[in-house]
């Protein structure tokens, strides 16, 4: 679950994660993501509060931004911490890890730069890992999935049944990624998008297709530049 949308949002969040408990039950387990809104009193003070509503929080990711931050959380509170963006946007993953600044490693292989190197990623932060989607359609799912399935130990549920919070997929029919009574499989072969599907949900605007094709040439130029 996503909390801290605005400054003042304990109680909001509180009762959303108290509703969370109950349509679950006893059982389910529960996550929730700071995205890197706290200071380390403010995530002091909500964790334990957020961990009662919850009857028990599996983890919370990302609590603060820096590093250092976090590794002073995980010192002062008994939940476990998790790392997402301070793995996958900083140069070095293992400072997470040596920092001791958290319990989980949050990887995704799309901002990361691929399978290959998000499981060296892994390898390296030598913590416990969940994969998890960078909200893609099938197509990224695809590679996530093939993450997963390369890890020696998925100690956690992994946060790829993303594809619902699409309008559509630009896979089509029985090769779409959509979870089925809590699973994924993890495909044999990446999905590919299908022509139909890719002409329904094509960019409607000359701008935004300029803003796509300019990003894309700063992508190639990094990659350039680091392959170099």
């Amino acid at each position: 679950m996503k909390v801290a949308d605005h400054a003042g949002s304990l109680a909001e969040d509180e009762a959303r994660v108290e509703a969370v408990r109950d349509a679950l039950g006893p059982s389910g387990a529960i996550r929730v993501d700071a995205n890197a809104a706290w200071n380390v009193d403010t995530a002091v003070t909500h964790i334990p509060r957020l961990d009662r509503a919850a009857s028990g929080l599996e983890y919370v990711e990302q609590p603060c931004s820096d590093v250092e931050d976090l590794a002073a959380v995980r010192r002062r509170v008994d939940v476990r911490i998790a790392a997402d963006e301070s793995i996958r946007r900083a140069e070095d993953p293992m400072r997470v890890a040596v920092a001791g600044a958290a319990d989980v490693a949050v990887i995704k292989c799309t901002p990361l730069g691929g399978v290959r190197r998000a499981l060296r990623v892994a390898e390296s932060s030598g913590l416990p890992c969940v994969v998890s989607s960078a909200l893609e359609t099938s197509v990224g799912l695809s590679a996530q999935l093939a993450l997963a399935g390369a890890l020696p130990e998925l100690d956690f549920a992994c946060g790829l049944g993303t594809l619902s919070l699409l309008d559509g997929d630009v896979v089509a029919g029985e090769d779409s990624l959509r979870v089925v009574d809590g699973s994924l499989p993890v495909p044999r072969r990446p999905r590919e998008p299908d022509s139909v599907s890719l002409n329904h949900y094509a960019i409607p605007t000359a701008e935004r297709r300029e803003w796509w094709r300019a990003r894309l040439d700063r992508a190639r130029a990094a990659l350039g530049a680091v392959s170099t």
